[in-house]
């Protein structure tokens, strides 16, 4: 992982305190909700539809800004189509007061482009610390990955979190017509507060295909 000089961090957020412009007793204001999933192939492009099958069940979905839907756990088959891992589950990020209501999605079958998918039982999972966070893609609007990382730079320190980020390889969805393009991103260093912040708010848009949403991950070694 990370562009330019592997290994290479980039430092970057406002001059806050080693343990975090967040204080504590801030509470975190979004939880993920995990679900059973059942069925075996989800179109490659699976994000749009996935999003408006959900948006369907949740009408208050698409209104709620930080929500949004992790992506899938699948593997690419040899018929143009994702193989849903035997464990996949369908995981949704809301604010701690809809947590309850995405509960609704229990039971649902939703139909992906003709391949249908069962959501079964859901569970509520607080969101936990950890100081380093992945994001399997992140969409900012940059056209190249100089201007990614200008992006981030700015977002950061807007959230007042200072960490160190390494960027991945550029990733694309194909939605409605476009093309998505993010980069994969790690941020490592984060302070609990800070990592929660990030968790709660992610970065970049088109959360509901996926896109900025965070998830503790392994520590990453970088060079001095």
């Amino acid at each position: 992982m990370g562009g330019g000089t592997p290994g290479a961090a980039i430092v970057a957020g406002a001059s806050a305190p080693h343990e975090g412009a967040f204080q504590e007793g801030i509470g975190v204001s979004a939880v993920d909700v995990l679900f059973e999933l059942s069925g075996s192939h989800v179109p490659a492009d699976y994000a749009t539809a996935l999003a408006l099958a959900v948006s369907a069940a949740l009408p208050w979905f698409d209104a709620e800004p930080r929500a949004g839907i992790h992506p899938l756990r699948a593997a690419p088959s040899t018929h143009g189509t994702l193989v849903l891992a035997r464990r996949a589950r369908l995981t949704v990020r809301v604010p701690d007061a809809r947590a309850t209501q995405a509960l609704a999605l229990a039971g649902r079958r939703l139909d992906l482009q003709g391949e249908p998918v069962t959501v079964g039982a859901g569970h509520l999972k607080a969101l936990a610390p950890s100081a380093t966070l992945y994001a399997q893609r992140v969409a900012t609007g940059a056209r190249d990955e100089p201007e990614f990382h200008g992006d981030v730079v700015r977002w950061l320190a807007e959230l007042g979190v200072r960490c160190e980020f390494i960027s991945g390889r550029m990733r694309s969805v194909r939605a409605e017509g476009r093309d998505v393009v993010g980069y994969s991103l790690a941020l490592h260093g984060l302070a609990p507060a800070d990592s929660l912040r990030v968790q709660a708010d992610g970065i970049g848009g088109e959360r509901r295909l996926g896109f900025g949403i965070f998830v503790p991950h392994k520590a990453i070694a970088t060079s001095a």
